[in-house]
């Protein structure tokens, strides 16, 4: 199921461009994402396997399967081969000679891959389950502590400051070598090493909180459901 959404009608100025693939697991047949992901590089196939969790798996590899498929429909003349796929010093994999960037999520149920040219992005997603929130004072920035304490509901609004913070720092190329404490998440634009990321919610499901992040506003968002 193929979605356009176009913000503003024309993309002009300092806008970019999103392709998003995204996969709900309990839709798909685990047998054909397996014998799909086995057909992969041994050494791919190898690292997910090294993950005992069925589930967790499941979402790498169907994360896996939907970038193959973004890079596809975004570079359609490109020779792309796995071999391409590599890691920079901080992990974050990348599509050696590739002129496009990509981050991927998996959480309960639900596996998604973002990906841009020229620029930078991350994304992120949770599934929205009943969690004791104050864990992660640690992890918060003093605004963010603020806007939660004045929440009837905090949950909502954790989830939103959190899934935020988590996509800027993925598209930042940081992770979690970042102080989380230090990042302000509690709007849409966050600033990272002087770097501003914008978010943008994405309503993939009721269930889950997903946002991506960007080094430019999204001018426009190609988003598509994968059923394997």
């Amino acid at each position: 199921r193929l979605n356009y959404s176009i913000f503003p009608k024309k993309i002009t100025g300092n806008f970019m461009e999103v392709w998003i693939a995204y996969s709900f697991l309990n839709k798909n047949n685990s047998e054909k994402i397996e014998h799909l992901f086995n057909k992969l590089p041994e050494s791919l196939v190898k690292s997910v396997a090294l993950y005992k969790n069925i589930d967790d798996r499941l979402g790498r590899m169907t994360s896996k399967l939907l970038l193959e498929i973004l890079v596809n429909k975004m570079l359609p003349q490109e020779n792309f081969i796995w071999d391409l796929y590599k890691k920079n010093p901080l992990s974050k994999p990348y599509f050696d000679g590739l002129s496009i960037s990509f981050n991927s999520s998996h959480t309960e149920g639900l596996s998604v891959v973002c990906s841009v040219r020229n620029g930078k992005c991350g994304i992120d997603a949770e599934i929205n389950k009943s969690i004791d929130i104050n864990i992660f004072n640690d992890f918060l920035h003093e605004n963010e502590k603020k806007l939660l304490s004045a929440q009837n509901n905090p949950l909502v609004s954790f989830y939103e400051i959190w899934v935020k913070k988590e996509a800027s720092l993925k598209a930042s190329g940081l992770g979690l070598t970042e102080d989380l404490a230090k990042i302000d998440a509690h709007q849409s634009s966050i600033l990272i090493n002087k770097q501003k990321y914008f978010t943008k919610s994405l309503l993939l499901s009721p269930n889950h909180t997903t946002y991506i992040a960007t080094e430019k506003r999204v001018g426009k968002i190609n988003l598509e459901e994968i059923i394997f």
